[in-house]
This record gives C-alpha cells, sequence and structure tokens, in this order.
C-alpha cells in the first residue's frame, strides 16, 4: 500500500488496508519519512517503508529540479525495495509518493491498483491508469478515464460506517479538510456570532487553532484542533459546512448529513468544485463559492429552519453513499490476485 500526503489519500488506504488483512492479506505500507501517513501506519500496526518524494508541480525552476531529483531517488528506492518485498500487488491510493513506486511497479511488469477520491483524477491516477489492472473510483469520472475502472466509492473506515447520528436539530459542524480552512474558520465565527440560537463545531486544523480560539467572540462555539475519530464530529451535525475533498464528501454521504459546500478555489484541476456541483446535482448538498461566503449565515439559517428540505438532502446523500466500498474493493482485489 502506498499513500501520503493527505488524510485525503491516507483515511481511504487505511480503510482498505484493514479490510484487506481482515481477508488474510498481509499488507505494507510504503510513504514519505516525514508525514503524517507514516504515524498513522505505525500507529495502526502496520510496517512501514519510506521513499522520498515531494510535489513536481513547482513553478520555479529551481523546485522542479528538485522534484525530478527527488522523484529519481525515489524510483531507485521503490525498485529495491519492491525487490526485496516481493509483493503480489502494489496498491496506491494517491499523493506524490505514489509515482515513483507506481513507477517502478510498472517498470518491473508488476500488478498495480489505483485509488482515486475526486471526479477529477489526479495527475499520477491519470498517467499510470491504462496500466492498472483496475482503477478504482470514488465518483462517476467527469470524463473518459483511461483504462479499466470501476466506480466502487471510497474506502470508509468502520468507524464512520457504523455511526448513528444523535442530531439535536441545533447543530452545525464545520470541516475545512485535514488541514482546515482559514476561510471558513473565520466564516464559522460570522456564523456564531449571528445565529447565537444555534451551536457550532469548527474543526479548524492545527495551522489556525489558536488564532481561531483568540477571535470567538460567542459561546456557543466548540473548537476541535484535529481529531482521529471524526465520527464523534458527524454524530451531532444537523447539518455541515464544508470543503468537498472526494473523502470528507463520502463520509458526508455515508452519515446523510446535509451538506453546504464550499470548494477549495484553488484545488488542483478545479476538483473540489467538480466533486461539489455532482454532489449537489445530486439534491445531496447545496455549493457555494468561497468569494460568496458573505451570504453563509443565510444560507445556514434557511436550512436549518427547513427541516423537510434537510430530510430530503439526507435521503439523497444515503442514497448515492457507498459504505461498503472498501469491502468490495478487497474482494475485487483479491480476485484479481487469484486470478
Amino acid at each position: 500500500m502506498v499513500a501520503g500526503g493527505t488524510g485525503g489519500h491516507i483515511y481511504p488506504a487505511l480503510a482498505l488496508a484493514r479490510e484487506l488483512v481482515d481477508k488474510g492479506v498481509q499488507v505494507l505500507w510504503v510513504g514519505r519519512p516525514d508525514g503524517q501517513e507514516r504515524e498513522i501506519a505505525l500507529q495502526t500496526g502496520f510496517e512501514f517503508y519510506t521513499i522520498m518524494a515531494s510535489g513536481f508541480f513547482s513553478k520555479r525552476v529551481l523546485g522542479k529540479v528538485v522534484s525530478i531529483i527527488r522523484l529519481l531517488g525515489g524510483f531507485s528506492q521503490s525498485w529495491r525495495l519492491l525487490n526485496r518485498l516481493q509483493p503480489d500487488g502494489i496498491i496506491a491510493a494517491g499523493g506524490f509518493v505514489s509515482a515513483a513506486v507506481v513507477l517502478a511497479a510498472w517498470v518491473q511488469g508488476r500488478r498495480f491498483f489505483l485509488l482515486e477520491q475526486n471526479r477529477i483524477p489526479g495527475r499520477v491516477v491519470r498517467f499510470f491508469a491504462p496500466y492498472a489492472v483496475e482503477s478504482f473510483l470514488t465518483f462517476p469520472p467527469e470524463v473518459s478515464f483511461p483504462g479499466r475502472y470501476s466506480v466502487t466509492g471510497s474506502p470508509l473506515r468502520a468507524d464512520i460506517v457504523v455511526t448513528r447520528r444523535a442530531d439535536d436539530g441545533k447543530t452545525v459542524l464545520v470541516l475545512g479538510g485535514s488541514q482546515g480552512a482559514r476561510a471558513l474558520n473565520l466564516a464559522a465565527l460570522d456564523m456564531a456570532a449571528a445565529l447565537t440560537n444555534l451551536r457550532f463545531i469548527i474543526l479548524t486544523g492545527k495551522r489556525d487553532y489558536q488564532m481561531i480560539r483568540a477571535l470567538v467572540r460567542s459561546a456557543n462555539c466548540e473548537l476541535v484542533e484535529s481529531t482521529a475519530h471524526p465520527e464523534e464530529l458527524y454524530r451531532q451535525a444537523t447539518i455541515a459546512v464544508s470543503r468537498a475533498g472526494g473523502m470528507v464528501l463520502s463520509e458526508l454521504l455515508a452519515l446523510g448529513i446535509p451538506s453546504i459546500l464550499v470548494p477549495f478555489p484553488y484545488a488542483v484541476d478545479r476538483h473540489q468544485e467538480v466533486n461539489a456541483r455532482y454532489v449537489a446535482s445530486m439534491g445531496a448538498a447545496l455549493v457555494l463559492e468561497e468569494n460568496r461566503l458573505s451570504g453563509l449565515v443565510s444560507l445556514v439559517r434557511t436550512l436549518m429552519a427547513d427541516e423537510s428540505k434537510r430530510r430530503e438532502m439526507e435521503r439523497n446523500a444515503r442514497a448515492l453513499a457507498k459504505p461498503y466500498a472498501g469491502r468490495d474493493i478487497a474482494e475485487r482485489i483479491g480476485q484479481c490476485l487469484a486470478d
């Protein structure tokens, strides 16, 4: 299993890894030495191997040169690692660390699988998909997808799948993704100050926690710096205000949480906007562009007052969800490796 970078890559990989282990498969994890994937993999009992990796898309010439050097170094490390471990298959769940390992697997003629969380696939997936045994997609792709693929949904952690909401009709959960989102954090403080009859839980991210804490001006805010157990927050949510990465959308859909999605406007290939528009088109969410966040207070007030609308969105979300994607993908990979 190779995955790194943000939680949007790491946690689907973790969920799938656990499904594979339950089926008797030995899973080894490859990631960066300084990435959060190392800590998560080791904490959850997986044997972990490191390779060097960095982003490839720096605008500066020096940045591009450094990235190429690290890719070549990572490729060399991956080549030796695959020769030593002799895996039956490789699963790449995203992040720049995937590129070197999948490249080495491709050159060596090894079987590999790809996970893609967004409607617009990342560059690594787009390049290697024609050569993969199969790619597993969270949502139907926006445009034609190269190679063999299945729309399976994204693997979800078991704690998410079994969560049951205790909706009090008054709680707004604000999610900025694993890195936090300053624009949403600040907008959440404005909402809390204006809508004092509601309760706000704000997942700030570590970067902004102290700043947001210093700016709180109403008593109806609960700040959470980060969490390894988002189900504890989801359980309390009447609605969510969220970014639109593939993983968080999959979790919100599985729990039937009506959502107001504010896509990160600078996401690569505008993939968050495309994700959000798809979910909204299926009646499970509303979309608000970040440059219109001044309208968020009104939108939240209206949705929280309309229980019928929220119930309709909840039904649509659950109809779109694929909570057992991890199990289905694990079975599919097992079949392919047995052939």
